[in-house]
């Protein structure tokens, strides 16, 4: 059973898109579920009770289990198809919630996070190379946002129901039949065209479009010629050598991006919040909630202008904007006194930067990893990329509390600040803009180089179709 046969028009690639983006919205629960947890251990409403260092390697178990399903995540989805790799997620995740929902020893929980932990990493290598083929053209940025809103409001699932349910098994069970309605609605979505091609099934692949899209006969010839167009040098199975040679320069913008999304203190801001209001007047839950619907709110003006302006210009104005935000947060932390007596000034310098974060350096990672690689080495890059992000987010949040410690809180944000700032002059210089083109075209682009005489030469010819 396929969506694409019960659906019509472009509302078959939204509804498509929405389901293949269900793994991250499962990944966004696991993520926010020690918020509500951690309170509950505080007051002893947990059937397993755990030390400050447990809790911290409960945390860590997730990162791990990401990192540890990096690469085979890849392999998966160029082995048996995106459609299958993506339901893969859903067993890991729901096996994770028994071991929550039953276990009564520490290591029950490791054993829970490492699981989901493995389900993320096929979340965030899966889900965006999936939306980015099933999109069409004019509406692949937009369509591309839905990973990042299927996170935020994972995040704002487990906040919500662990401050409404009140309950450790209520939560883990709610959240558990998120696994089984999304592994159930994971039946019906149909394969990537671009999986199908490089697998050599064009008449797949062709009906397959046909049922994602409202054209005409022409239309539809058009776009298989695209997909054969930008797969045709793939039909080999890309090598590592491949993504480290013929695809060298957007690995390295991709993976300075991914590096940047962390380094920026999104995930600090994620786990740390609370903390950092802690001496204010509004309370952890409270702050939690409002910051995540800042992030919602930011996919307003993403959605807007992100096929409009482009995706250069919005990641520079969201790395300067960051910038300033978390310039000022250290600004007001520096002088305590002012936190002091009013929780609106910090408030607002955080729910700035999560804002800023959100309208380009979280969202536009996915849709640039999937635009930026040829069929045969995405799956490499999407799995490079999770490694980076992985490391990347585990180095910044362990070393947060070690540097307010000897340097102050404020310390951070001017870490984070002055990381931000490189990141925009980064994309100044080196970010190519890829709105409204196919795959095709931006691998002609990236593979153009400048004569001596200054014309212009290809490295490799991606316009010919086998």
């Amino acid at each position: 059973m396929e969506l694409c046969q019960f659906s019509s028009g472009s509302s078959r690639q939204i509804a498509a898109c929405i389901v293949a983006s269900l793994p991250v919205f499962m990944a966004g629960i696991v993520l926010g579920w020690p918020s509500p947890i951690m309170e509950y251990m505080s007051d002893g409403r947990t059937p397993v009770l755990l030390t400050s260092a447990q809790i911290s390697w409960m945390v860590a178990c997730i990162d791990i289990g990401n990192f540890a399903m990096a690469v085979p995540a890849g392999w998966l989805m160029d082995q048996i198809g995106r459609k299958y790799a993506v339901t893969a997620s859903a067993p890991l995740m729901f096996t994770g919630w028994m071991f929550i929902l039953f276990g009564r020893q520490a290591w029950c929980l490791y054993v829970a996070r490492l699981l989901q932990g493995s389900a993320v990493g096929i979340a965030w290598v899966v889900a965006p190379a999936y939306v980015g083929e099933m999109a069409s053209i004019g509406i692949r940025g937009k369509l591309s946002l839905l990973v990042q809103l299927s996170y935020a409001l994972g995040l704002l699932f487990s906040y919500f129901a662990g401050w409404l349910l009140g309950n450790y098994a209520a939560l883990a069970i709610v959240s558990a039949s998120v696994s089984v309605i999304s592994g159930v609605l994971f039946l019906f979505l149909p394969e990537s065209p671009y999986y199908l091609m490089l697998d050599d099934r064009p008449g797949d692949a062709a009906t397959c479009l046909w049922s994602l899209r409202s054209y005409t006969d022409d239309d539809l010839q058009t776009e298989l010629l695209s997909v054969k167009d930008s797969i045709s040098n793939d039909r080999h199975k890309g090598s590592i050598s491949d993504l480290l040679n013929r695809d060298r320069r957007p690995l390295v913008i991709v993976i300075v991006l991914a590096v940047l999304q962390m380094a920026c203190g999104a995930g600090v801001l994620e786990a740390y919040a609370a903390s950092i209001m802690s001496n204010t007047q509004i309370s952890s839950n409270a702050s939690a909630v409002y910051l995540g619907l800042v992030v919602l709110l930011a996919a307003v003006p993403f959605a807007l202008v992100v096929d409009r302006s482009g995706r250069r210009p919005l990641m520079i104005v969201s790395c300067f904007g960051t910038a300033a935000c978390h310039a000022t947060v250290a600004i007001i932390l520096w002088y305590r006194d002012v936190v002091g007596r009013s929780w609106l000034p910090l408030f607002l310098s955080i729910a700035g930067a999560q804002f800023f974060i959100n309208i380009g350096l979280m969202p536009l990672l996915s849709v640039v990893q999937c635009e930026y690689f040829p069929s045969d080495t995405r799956a490499l890059a999407d799995t490079a990329v999770v490694m980076a992000v992985t490391i990347t987010s585990t180095f910044m949040i362990t070393t947060y509390q070690p540097v307010a410690d000897a340097l102050g809180t404020s310390a951070n944000f001017v870490i984070y600040s002055i990381a931000c700032l490189a990141g925009g002059l980064f994309c100044c210089l080196l970010m190519p803009e890829t709105k409204r083109k196919s795959f095709a075209e931006i691998q002609i682009d990236f593979h153009k180089t400048k004569r001596p005489d200054g014309k212009v030469q290809k490295l490799c010819d991606y316009q010919e179709i086998a």
